[in-house]
């Protein structure tokens, strides 16, 4: 019924484009999905809106940002934010996969089992944070399993894609989670600037770009309609992201760097849904020494995990009322 109720929505929203534009406006969107208009605050662009869902989410918007913010969190989206008649627009494709996703409450699968991907390992050695003489393989599965402890506290069960320094192929890694009917997947990693550069830092969260969406790591590249199996999760991938995303700002103070899209091999074939993290530069001063601490690691493992708990959360059945 909600399903039905959510098409009917869309076809709404889609009426509401205007002859001479493929866009919709904003607050007519938003509010379709339940948020209503919030008080300017200082700071504010001058071309800008805000709103706050029913739950208190908050969503700022600014005429040709590249992103909106959700609850503080960056979000990036397919087009800029637009203007007409002295109203933000979005475009069709990130009110479908953005913010539907994020705002329209739609029933999750239960989460009982969760695939933890360590990134790189063996030959691979990932990122290194030189003067630490600390790798991102290494730096992965320490994070890994101490997310596993603290999943394993509530209630899941985790499975993991490798438990040593061992290379595991690109492809093997949603298998795993193919293999064991998992739930989610979580692909832990950390990055780096280019070659000379010790001070760009901050946190993302990726998600599998939707079909018809180009992907945020590509440049001017177009956006592309191949679908691939992983997008049958595009509203779950997105509030998983986001969520996590959230969590990971939260507890460590980095730059937000935002929810961001790409078709990395280890999300496009994946059965269920699945986001890569990448939790800070092993090439920035500040945070390659933060990484190389247990106690960051920790930090970021507590984040990832808080994440998933929100997420679930909005996945259980709610409790029978008592008789």
């Amino acid at each position: 019924m909600r399903r039905f109720a959510a098409i009917l929505l869309l076809l709404g929203v889609g009426a509401m484009l205007s002859a001479a534009s493929t866009d919709y406006y904003l607050g007519e969107s938003v509010r379709q999905l339940g948020l209503r208009d919030a008080p300017r605050q200082a700071g504010d662009g001058r071309i800008s809106e805000r709103y706050v869902s029913r739950t208190g989410v908050t969503l700022y918007a600014e005429y040709s940002k590249e992103f909106i913010l959700v609850d503080g969190v960056k979000v990036m989206l397919d087009d800029a934010v637009g203007s007409q008649r002295g109203h933000l627009t979005l475009s069709k494709i990130d009110y479908e996969k953005v913010f539907v996703p994020l705002f329209w409450e739609t029933p999750k699968a239960a989460v009982r089992r969760i695939v933890l991907d360590p990134g790189h390992g063996g030959k691979d050695t990932g990122k290194v944070n030189a003067p630490y003489k600390y790798n991102e393989k290494a730096a992965t599965l320490d994070t890994a399993a101490r997310l596993k402890i603290l999943l394993e506290k509530q209630g899941f069960e985790v499975v993991f894609t490798r438990t040593k320094d061992v290379f595991v192929d690109l492809d093997d890694r949603p298998a795993v989670a193919a293999s064991v009917k998992a739930d989610l997947f979580v692909s832990l990693h950390y990055n780096a600037g280019p070659a000379g550069d010790t001070s760009s830092g901050g946190i993302e969260t990726y998600c599998l770009t939707p079909a018809g969406q180009k992907s945020t790591n590509a440049g001017k590249a177009k956006s592309t309609t191949s679908a691939e199996p992983g997008n049958r999760f595009d509203t779950a991938n997105m509030a998983l992201a986001w969520g996590i995303q959230r969590r990971l700002l939260a507890g460590t103070g980095a730059e937000d760097r935002g929810v961001r899209r790409a078709r990395f091999a280890v999300l496009r074939t994946l059965p269920c849904p699945g986001v890569l993290i990448e939790g800070g530069f092993m090439s920035s001063r500040k945070e390659g020494a933060q990484i190389a601490d247990a106690a960051y690691r920790q930090k970021i493992a507590e984040a990832v995990a808080a994440g998933i708990v929100d997420y679930a959360l909005r996945g259980r059945p709610a409790a029978k009322a008592a008789k």
